[in-house]
């Protein structure tokens, strides 16, 4: 009888966590415009001839398709906190106190850590990269300009992926002090293994961003930054805690 009401539980808190995302969804697709405006602001900022300017369309469905994509993107974000509260609510009653502190310290920094990582992307690494594509303008005396027209569902795409990569990227250090923490990881492993977390951190940065150099090294450099930063963290922590006990 326990695991079914344990189901139960699962089932209820599920379904409330869906049922928010999914209220979510239907207020940002009815209000997309401000939506879109947040999303098209770093491009609008970044444009000479602000008013000529425009995105354009290539299939009859594809701005509807890309305002329910963007929609549930937006509506997944502001629900994933939710989502990480009521697994933290169901899980916590079978933890012993130092398991569930712990637990619930990891799950708010991660939840934390996201949406820095979203921040860094909107107001630093989408203007960065969009600054270098827009470079590649040309108007040069008698020959045809070359000029930007972005496609809105590209453009969308690749603002989504940026941010989530970005958020995805800002988790890094939580799950290195985490598996430390589980005895996974120590300083001394993190030292030597160093040259190959760097490998991972430059291929992780190949396969989540566009194809060019900037925001590669956009997304490589923090989480060199933050490899650094757990190390000394776990070095400070860790091993002082580990001196007093």
């Amino acid at each position: 009888m326990k695991y079914l009401e344990y189901l139960r539980e699962l089932r209820n808190r599920l379904l409330f966590s869906f049922l928010f995302m999914f209220l979510c969804f239907l207020f940002f697709f009815l209000n997309i415009s401000f939506v879109i405006e947040a999303l098209t602001h770093p491009l609008y900022e970044l444009l000479d001839n602000q008013d000529n300017n425009r995105m354009i369309f290539t299939g009859l469905p594809e701005v509807f398709v890309s305002n329910l994509k963007v929609s549930f993107f937006v509506a997944f974000l502001f629900s994933l906190p939710i989502f990480i509260i009521q697994i933290i609510l169901f899980t916590s009653p079978a933890l012993y106190k130092k398991e569930k502190k712990v637990f619930v310290l990891v799950s708010i920094m991660s939840i934390i850590f996201f949406f820095l990582g979203i921040l860094f992307a909107y107001f630093f690494l989408i203007p960065m990269i969009w600054s270098f594509f827009i470079s590649y303008e040309s108007f040069v005396d008698g020959s045809l300009p070359i000029q930007l027209e972005s496609r809105y569902s590209e453009y969308m795409k690749l603002t989504m992926f940026l941010l989530l990569a970005s958020g995805l990227s800002f988790e890094f250090p939580i799950i290195i002090i985490f598996l430390t923490k589980l005895g996974i990881f120590n300083v001394y492993f993190l030292k030597k293994n160093r040259k190959f977390f760097l490998i991972g951190i430059l291929i992780f940065s190949a396969l989540f961003t566009p194809p060019d150099i900037i925001s590669q090294i956009g997304i490589a450099i923090p989480l060199i930054i933050f490899y650094e930063f757990s190390i000394l963290f776990i070095k400070f922590f860790f091993n002082k805690k580990v001196k007093n006990a």
